[in-house]
């Protein structure tokens, strides 16, 4: 679905608007978290990694960035990352999950899609000259961004007994919809770019924060390539569980300019 998404803004952006005034970069990569978190309601607390024996994981991550150059009308960024984990490990306490308690040989499975939509928009501040021993050398561009991530999460825990596989596995479904003020910042100097940005503060029942630190060289015309660091959380009520979780970890990717 996400995939599907960011093709048709790709061919909005270049059927329909071709002689409009938009940039566009794609960015396509891995991202490689680690996984914590806890799930706590009336009757136990358990932790994902300690007790469920999740640690990390490989995903694929997507994004699309539309640069729009028309005055009062928001860019767009859109960046999108999938995981699917599978564990079997041995409790040594009673767990409560769902409708469900156990408390002795488990296989549990998550997954989880996190999808950022961003709308922003750019300040910009070039850069100067200046003169150091007989040299000239320029102090680089700045930019300050401002907008709202509207944020989809999607993050699914199913555990089942494994001494006794005729019992139907219980879940914990989040599925949230969360509206975040965005903050970002980049500094340019020639080939090189070291951006971050941050989204937090939910006003909404269910919590979310995300931040990155990056930095991005281009190698030839239109191509970078990306190294950065992202951490992704939530806070939700599901029935009577509370769901927290996060990843942290290290993405790689390449960039292409059109």
């Amino acid at each position: 679905m996400v995939l599907r998404l960011l093709l048709a803004l790709l061919f909005f952006n270049y059927v329909l608007l071709a002689e409009s005034k938009i940039d566009t970069k794609i960015e396509a990569g891995i991202y490689m978290p680690t996984l914590n978190g806890s799930i706590n309601n009336h009757q136990s607390s358990s932790d994902i990694s300690k007790d469920y024996g999740f640690t990390n994981t490989t995903a694929s991550y997507l994004s699309l960035l539309l640069l729009l150059d028309y005055p009062y009308i928001p860019n767009l960024s859109i960046d999108y990352f999938y995981m699917q984990e599978n564990e079997d490990t041995v409790l040594n306490k009673t767990v409560a999950v769902a409708d469900g308690t156990f408390s002795s040989s488990i296989s549990s499975k998550i997954d989880y899609n996190v999808l950022n939509a961003v709308f922003f928009q750019d300040f910009k501040k070039k850069g100067s000259f200046f003169s150091l021993f007989g040299k000239r050398y320029y102090t680089g561009d700045l930019e300050f961004d401002v907008g709202i991530n509207t944020k989809y999460i999607s993050w699914k825990f199913e555990i089942q007994d494994k001494t006794n596989l005729n019992q139907s596995p219980s879940w914990i479904y989040v599925n949230e919809f969360i509206a975040l003020p965005y903050l970002g910042f980049k500094y340019y100097l020639y080939n090189l770019s070291i951006y971050s940005n941050i989204s937090a503060l939910s006003l909404m029942d269910a919590k979310s924060m995300n931040y990155q630190i990056a930095l991005s060289y281009r190698v030839i015309n239109g191509l970078y390539l990306n190294g950065a660091y992202i951490h992704e959380e939530f806070k939700a009520i599901e029935k009577s569980d509370t769901v927290e979780f996060n990843t942290s970890g290290y993405k790689f990717s390449f960039i292409y300019a059109f």
